[in-house]
Parts: structure tokens; C-alpha cells; sequence
């Protein structure tokens, strides 16, 4: 079993004289009946958050108005950053659009939704039914290049417009058709997917969660049974060949036979994925009628053991197998599953509701309806654009959060100390404000 991590102590971070919370205090209440009332209360602010403010930010600047499809980023001052657009983005703006309507917001989500995925199929599905990975702003293909990632977010894209537009436009069609492609071209001998044609290596894990999501989104709303073998291969694979059956730890890297990769990419684990992939098995057993694998809990127990900085509150992303910190930068995404994970293996209220508290500090910035993607080891958040990618993984903790507490979904019952609360919420101009700038990437 692993130990707790052993950061140093952080520095609070400071915005023109405010200071955040004491963060080596714990991050949540002290009993079961004020961490409910916590939990109720933060979900009923993401959900005004989410409705209010960062839905028609996203729709009003982060879409491509010229070009189609959306920008990749926004800065933090609220100005889009036009440039080439990545399969990945697009699909996930479509599919949280989609469940923004879902979830009952009242706002152009069909629209939203529609003009990600129009831009999708127009410029990303090639001949043999795969996704190119980036298009110029012109709609010229900037890299053609096989990428198990993108396929996967494409498929996701599918259902999501399956889902909300119906069969009438063919997302089912071009769904069986990527997975055809992918089970006739790239299908491992030992199970799941090649990397490309060619068995370039190493191996990933992560493509094959986002297969697996992809599968159970098209498996709820789709008699396929094609739906229901990949699940089934991809849960398999995880929990025979990505997590140690000694110690719960999955690996992210792999050699050609499913071993682990040598050296210390071998080693990596990443606390985010495992609380990601403790959700989809959870969903799978579900959504196919089996027993939830105990690996589930055994996921989650990892995570929390190695890769939790209790100063912090928040979730480091990548510690080695054997627990010792390899990256202990914090980034929104591991949040948001961390989140999702703890609904399907209960925790304490407490710890759930410390967990959208460590979620909701990324969403405090200078233009209300972004976010931080990175915290680093000092406690100071990098500045840096806010990433289209990362909507997706915070929709999809306040859906799971509506569902589990569906009572308090009313977007408009609670004050919201995101957008209407201290200055630390409100726009500042970032000339004024002491942040670390990003490195150049």
C-alpha cells in the first residue's frame, strides 16, 4: 500500500491583496451533515457556473465564427486564440453541448452542438471512415496522421449527436463504420488496439479508456452489439494487463505484448486516469448487468493514497507505481474524475465534498467562465489560456453530481461565489495580478 505523498508546504497565492484559503487546512467540514449541505451547495453553484456563465462565454467566443468548429483556447483576459483546430477539441465541445442540454440548460446548446459537430464531419473523417487529428483554420489537413486518441472522440461525437439529433443524419453509420476500420486495421492480437498500422509503440492505456467511454455512451442509447464486445474487450484488458493485481497501481505506457513499457515510463501512473477508469468500469458493470469489479475500489485507494497533496487539496498528476511523486504539478482534469470517481465508490460526504472544493479553485479566474489548467507544487497556478479540452471533463462531474444529487439541481437556488462573490472572483486586468506565466510549449 502506498503512503501519503509529502509535498512541501504551499505558498498562497495572491491576486491584488486576496489571499486563498489556508490550504494545509482540511478542505472540508467538519461532520456528515454540514459536508452534505457543502456538497449541495457547491453542486447547485457549478451548475449556475456552468449554466450562467461558462456555457455562453464558450458559445459566444470560443466558437470559430469565421472558420467553423471552436477555438482551442480562450485567454485569460476573455480572447479567443484563433489557429488550427484538433479533433479532440471539437468532439468534446459537441459532446458537452450536448449534455449541457441534457442537463436542462435553457441556452443554444443544440446550436452550440451542431456547429461543432457540422465542422467535425466536414473536416476530420477521411476516406477509410478514421479522423485526421488537426485541420488548418482553412480546413486543410495539417496532420494526417493515426492517432488511437482522436478515434475515440470521434465515436464519442457520434453518439453525442446520435443522442441529440437522432438517426436521421447518420452518426450511427459513420460510428460502425471508424469501428470497423479499427477492429479490421488496428486490433492488437492481444487484445484492444495498435497504436498505428505500423506498431508504434509504446502502447497507451488512456486511448483505450476513451474507447471504452466512447463505447458505453453508444451502448446506452444503441441495440448494437457490437457496443457491448468492445466494452467488454476494453474492460478486460484493463483489468488484466493496465492495473497490477498486487498493488491496484495502472500503468500508462506498454511494450508490444502489454507488458510494461521499460524504464521509468513503465513505472508512470497517473491518479486522474485511475480515478477515470473507477467510473467507466463502474458504468460498465452497469450498463451490462455485471458485478462491479473490485478493482474499482482498488483504482480508487491508489489514487488517494499516492496521489493526494493533502496541503493542497488536489490531485497530482503522475506518481510512480511504487508511489513516489513523479509530477506533482495539479491539473483541473484530475479533479473533475476524482469527482466522479467517489459518487461510484462512496466515500464520506466530507471527502466529496472536499473534492469539488478542489475542483471549484480551478474556475476562480480573472474572467469569470474559465478556468486554470495547472497548479503547480508551490501553490501558484500557471498562466497560461484556458484549454477548450478541459469543458468536457468539468461537464462531466456536474452531471454525475446532478444525478447523485438530484434535489439540489435548481442553477438558480444559490448564491454563486464564483460569479457573484469576493474579488477573488471578479475580472481583474492580468497586467496587475502576480501569477507564474506558462513555459513556451
Amino acid at each position: 500500500m502506498c503512503g501519503g505523498n509529502h509535498l512541501l508546504p504551499p505558498t498562497p497565492f495572491i491576486l491584488e491583496g486576496v489571499v486563498t484559503p489556508d490550504l494545509t487546512e482540511p478542505r472540508y467540514p467538519a461532520n456528515a451533515r454540514t459536508a452534505r449541505m457543502s456538497m449541495n451547495d457547491q453542486t447547485a453553484q457549478l451548475r449556475r457556473w456552468l449554466f450562467e456563465v461558462a456555457l455562453p462565454l464558450w458559445w459566444r467566443l470560443g466558437a470559430d465564427r469565421v472558420h467553423g468548429g471552436f477555438h482551442e483556447a480562450i485567454d485569460l483576459n476573455g480572447a479567443p486564440l484563433p489557429g488550427p483546430h484538433r479533433a479532440r477539441s471539437i468532439a468534446r465541445m459537441a459532446f458537452s453541448y450536448c449534455q449541457a442540454g441534457g442537463l436542462g440548460w435553457d441556452g443554444p446548446w443544440l446550436e452550440a452542438a451542431q456547429h461543432a459537430l457540422d465542422y467535425f464531419c466536414k473536416y476530420f473523417i477521411t476516406p477509410d471512415a478514421t479522423v485526421a487529428s488537426v485541420v488548418d483554420s482553412d480546413g486543410q489537413i495539417r496532420d494526417p496522421g493515426f492517432d488511437l486518441y482522436d478515434q475515440a472522440f470521434a465515436l464519442l461525437a457520434f453518439a453525442s449527436g446520435h443522442g441529440a439529433f437522432g438517426s436521421a443524419v447518420g452518426w450511427r453509420g459513420m460510428a460502425t463504420a471508424l469501428r470497423t476500420t479499427l477492429q479490421r486495421f488496428y486490433a492488437h492480437p492481444l487484445g484492444g488496439f495498435m497504436e498505428d498500422r505500423a506498431g508504434r509503440l509504446p502502447l497507451r492505456a488512456n486511448p483505450h479508456m476513451h474507447l471504452l467511454e466512447a463505447a458505453l455512451a453508444w451502448l446506452a442509447i444503441d441495440d448494437d452489439p457490437g457496443w457491448r464486445t468492445l466494452t467488454e474487450e476494453i474492460a478486460t484488458l484493463c483489468l488484466k494487463k493496465f492495473i497490477d493485481p498486487t498493488t491496484g497501481a495502472l500503468r500508462e505506457f506498454f511494450a508490444a505484448d502489454w507488458s510494461p513499457a521499460p524504464g521509468t515510463q513503465g513505472r508512470i501512473c497517473e491518479p486522474g486516469h485511475h480515478y477515470e477508469w473507477a467510473f467507466l468500469l463502474d458504468r460498465g458493470a452497469r450498463l451490462t448487468g455485471r458485478e462491479k469489479p473490485a478493482e474499482v475500489s482498488r483504482l480508487v485507494t491508489f489514487a488517494d493514497a499516492g496521489g493526494l497533496d493533502a496541503r493542497r487539496g488536489v490531485a497530482i498528476n503522475a506518481v510512480l507505481s511504487d508511489c513516489s511523486i513523479h509530477d506533482p504539478v495539479a491539473r483541473l482534469w484530475a479533479q473533475a474524475e476524482r469527482v466522479r470517481a467517489y459518487l461510484v465508490d462512496p466515500r464520506p460526504d466530507e471527502e466529496i465534498a472536499a473534492a469539488i472544493a478542489a475542483l471549484r479553485r480551478f474556475l476562480a479566474t480573472p474572467t469569470p467562465g474559465l478556468w486554470f489548467d495547472q497548479l503547480g507544487a508551490d501553490d501558484i497556478f500557471v498562466l497560461e489560456p484556458a484549454r477548450a479540452t478541459s469543458l468536457y471533463h468539468i461537464v462531466g462531474a456536474i452531471v454525475e453530481l446532478s444525478a447523485a444529487l438530484p434535489q439540489n439541481t435548481d442553477a438558480s437556488s444559490s448564491h454563486n461565489v464564483l460569479t457573484d462573490g469576493p474579488p477573488l472572483h471578479r475580472p481583474h486586468a492580468l497586467g496587475s495580478m502576480q501569477w507564474r506565466r506558462s513555459s513556451p510549449r
